[in-house]
């Protein structure tokens, strides 16, 4: 069989028994492509802002894991994979820079800030466009690892609910529950605000990347009314790719790419009870079970819950307040530096000390463990 695929200039012959084995290495050719501004004179290439965090998805996902954080003599943030929310307690974005800060823009535009970093704390300077609203928060965001995503995504609907408990009709003090958006349970980002990787994807390249796709058809992605000179510069959009920037097809096959990457291999290492002991495993739910019979080891429950004012950011996002964040899966720990939503722990100790509301009395009784106990326990979740 003939497949011409114009988007990346090749003709490839191949056996239709091969089509998924394509599709997984043509979202792997589009994760990891570079775009670039439009017009360009290949078309599927262009699109990229005019504002932007990043030219790729590879650049805030390296080798598929979490984003890195490096500064400059000035503190100014050089790394890729981090990001700025913003918006307010009500749910809206800010009514200049909308939901997040592109810190990079196409040539003849500038950036909306610079970004410093510094003991776990980002601040703005320099904004483009004056000042924010007076109730807009704003909050970092560090990219999280993609390794078996595909698996989360297969976690029935049911099987999310029946450990959500929004009332406390158990009296634990922890009443975890979803985050419904346009009808559906979230169940990625930080508060599960995407209920696929379709739409977590099409969410990326919008926010991120500043490109359309079907999920959002803007082609001038976060830019926002009052940002005149981005919405008069060009876009990409063309016939061919469905008067989009990303279509269809191509956000298949990223869709593809991610939902066939491996999860993270099991632990070897016994926890001893400890993890349930402590009430860990009462968010960090070791296993839930798939559509088709699997058992997902990420340990998380993928339900929002109230974290308390250390780690709150005044963000509402769909139904979760700026106080709740969807559990954060476990899986892949051992790979990781920085840890918590923003990057600001540098351990998984430091990151359990930060938490509070729902996860208050098992931080205590984290820290209530013998030393031995303790160093077993975190011996045991740097080991997943």
């Amino acid at each position: 069989m003939k497949r011409v695929l114009p988007l990346l200039g090749l003709v490839f012959f191949t056996p239709p028994s091969h089509a998924g084995d394509l599709d997984f290495a043509m979202g792997k050719a589009l994760f990891d492509r570079p775009w670039t501004s439009a017009p360009s004179s290949t078309q599927a290439t262009d699109g990229l802002g005019p504002l932007f965090n990043a030219r790729s998805c590879l650049a805030c996902h390296p080798k598929n894991g979490r984003g890195d954080i490096t500064l400059n003599d000035k503190g100014e943030i050089g790394g890729l994979g981090y990001v700025i929310r913003i918006g307010n307690e009500k749910g809206g974005p800010d009514p200049v820079y909308g939901r997040q800060l592109q810190t990079n823009a196409v040539h003849g535009l500038s950036g909306e800030a610079h970004v410093l970093y510094k003991d776990g704390y980002y601040d703005i300077r320099d904004l483009a466009y004056g000042p924010m609203a007076k109730d807009t928060n704003y909050a970092g965001r560090l990219s999280q690892p993609l390794h078996g995503l595909g698996l989360l995504e297969k976690v029935s609907d049911d099987a999310i609910l029946a450990n959500a408990d929004p009332d406390d009709a158990d009296n634990n003090g922890i009443s975890g529950r979803p985050n419904i958006i346009d009808g559906k349970i979230g169940r990625f980002a930080w508060k599960a605000t995407a209920p696929s990787l379709y739409i977590q994807a099409g969410n990326a390249f919008s926010n991120d990347i500043g490109m359309s796709t079907p999920v959002n058809p803007n082609h001038y992605g976060d830019c926002t009314e009052a940002q005149k000179d981005c919405l008069a510069q060009p876009h990409g959009g063309t016939e061919m790719f469905e008067g989009l920037e990303i279509d269809s097809k191509m956000l298949g096959h990223i869709t593809t790419y991610l939902q066939r990457l491996k999860a993270p291999a099991p632990t070897a290492l016994s926890d001893d009870g400890l993890f349930a002991k402590t009430g860990c495993a009462d968010c960090h739910i070791p296993s839930l079970p798939t559509k088709d019979g699997q058992s997902v080891t990420a340990y998380s429950d993928l339900l929002l819950h109230d974290m308390g004012d250390g780690l709150a950011d005044g963000i509402r996002e769909g139904d979760a307040t700026g106080r709740e964040w969807r559990t954060q899966p476990l899986w892949g720990t051992r790979d990781t530096k920085l840890f918590l939503h923003d990057g600001r722990a540098k351990s998984v100790e430091e990151a359990i000390n930060w938490h509070g509301g729902e996860a208050q009395n098992a931080k205590d009784r984290f820290n209530s463990l013998s030393e031995t106990d303790k160093f077993n326990l975190l011996r045991f979740v740097n080991s997943l």
